[in-house]
């Protein structure tokens, strides 16, 4: 029997949520933490570079201090080409001496200003000052770079680490996820194990499971399994030892009733017959508890001739009526069909009904038997209630002894009971399922 299961959390659904949120998070952090790295290290490299490049240029131009020629804003020859560094001498006074091409006319600060700083939000400098002495008057060289191109340059570098590192965080989620699924697999496959393991068959086990985890688990279905087959067995045991004591004496009890209403004057005959009806019912009754109780046996499949099975289950005040009229083939165990059928027709001339319709249709690879009478019928919501239990198997809520043998012998013939509305009186369904080859 499948739990509906809607609405209930999923341990699969939830640890793969977490694992992949965790595995998010982490690619999320990671990459932030690898661009605020990458940004900050490389910034410090460039700023390095750049202070490095001042130097290199600052040795140049101490050295050739003398053979320079230095003007006004003049720049030092050069073929075209993009400066990614520019530089700057300025005197004492601020004014730009010497340039490479590509730099402004302006200084891009006093002329005291010495070592790293952003000048003007375009650009970032590193000033340094020349040796001054003799002829050569106090100078300051001024190397930049701008700071679109560091921007960029910084971005750049730190979009690409993060995103690397954000693609290998998200293909360690997925790849958990799947992980997470393949570790779940055992759990359903025990799960789809004890569904079809019925403990009360003859050579039957529980399938091993491939799990260290699993293992108590087993052993406490298997437990709970043999304790369970135990307590039924028990239970059939007493029922058909009960059903088995009591079948004689209600068979005498039948035949003294029979033969003391011949002979009983007719003020009494009513009762008397009144008497007889009980019993035979109750005689009806034991015998459907002994077939009960053997339902847990291998069925004997075999054709069976719907029409001739009724005509021996006399029901007094109910007509029957088959539908088409002659036999109507079935595959089934005649004794459990019989039992069955027997408390379905007594329970319809119980409740009132006069006559009774049955049709046996094709049901895919089964046959369903069809029972419609015309008695008053059952309120739509006790209907709902009896086919609830019946899906359930919950044969202790107010059902009679009738619908409950009739679905376990519609279960045992790998089907069930079905009770659908009617329009006029009560329907039962018996679907059977196939019948086994061979």
């Amino acid at each position: 029997m499948n739990t509906p299961a809607q609405g209930l959390p999923s341990i699969r659904q939830r640890l793969v949520r977490v694992l992949a949120g965790v595995s998010l998070a982490w690619a999320l952090g990671v990459s932030a933490v690898v661009w605020f790295t990458v940004h900050h290290a490389l910034d410090e490299v460039l700023d390095n570079a750049l202070r490095e490049s001042a130097e290199v240029m600052y040795g140049v131009l101490s050295g050739q201090a003398g053979v320079l020629r230095l003007g006004h804003a003049s720049s030092l020859p050069a073929p075209p080409h993009a400066e990614h560094l520019v530089w700057q001498i300025v005197d004492a006074r601020g004014a730009v001496l010497l340039r490479s091409h590509q730099a402004p006319d302006a200084a891009f600060g006093p002329p005291q200003r010495v070592g790293l700083w952003s000048a003007a939000g375009d650009w970032r400098v590193c000033g340094l000052a020349l040796p001054a002495g003799g002829d050569s008057p106090a100078r300051t060289l001024f190397v930049a770079q701008r700071l679109d191109e560091r921007h960029g340059a910084l971005w750049g570098a730190s979009a690409l680490t993060a995103g690397a590192a954000l693609a290998v965080g998200l293909l360690c989620a997925a790849w958990l996820r799947r992980l997470a699924r393949e570790e779940l697999r055992p759990l359903v496959a025990l799960s789809r194990a004890v569904e079809g393991f019925h403990p009360q068959q003859d050579g039957q086990d529980l399938a091993q499971v491939t799990r260290a985890e699993l293992v108590p688990m087993r052993a406490a279905i298997l437990s709970l399994a043999q304790r369970l087959a135990l307590h039924v067995a028990n239970e059939r045991a007493v029922a058909a030892h009960a059903a088995h004591a009591l079948r004689t004496p209600l068979a005498g009890l039948v035949v003294q009733l029979a033969t003391a209403q011949r002979q009983a004057p007719p003020a009494i005959q009513p009762a008397l017959q009144l008497a007889r009806l009980s019993a035979d019912r109750l005689a009806r009754v034991v015998g459907a508890l002994l077939t009960l109780f053997r339902s847990g046996a291998e069925l004997q499949w075999q054709p069976v001739d719907l029409a001739a099975l009724l005509a021996n289950l006399p029901v007094d005040g109910l007509q029957l009526h088959l539908q088409p009229a002659g036999p109507l083939p079935l595959r089934g165990d005649p004794d459990l069909l019989a039992a069955a059928l027997a408390n379905l027709l007594d329970n319809a001339a119980r409740h009132g009904a006069r006559t009774l319709e049955v049709r046996v249709l094709a049901e895919g690879d089964g046959q369903r038997i069809v029972l419609a009478d015309d008695g008053p019928g059952v309120p739509a919501q006790r209907l709902a209630e009896l086919q609830a239990a019946l899906a359930a198997q919950d044969y202790a809520s107010a059902m009679g002894l009738g619908l409950m043998l009739a679905d376990l012998v519609a279960r045992a013939h790998g089907g069930q009971l079905r009770l659908p509305p009617a329009a006029r009186g009560f329907t039962a369904e018996m679907w059977l399922g196939p019948a086994p080859q061979g």
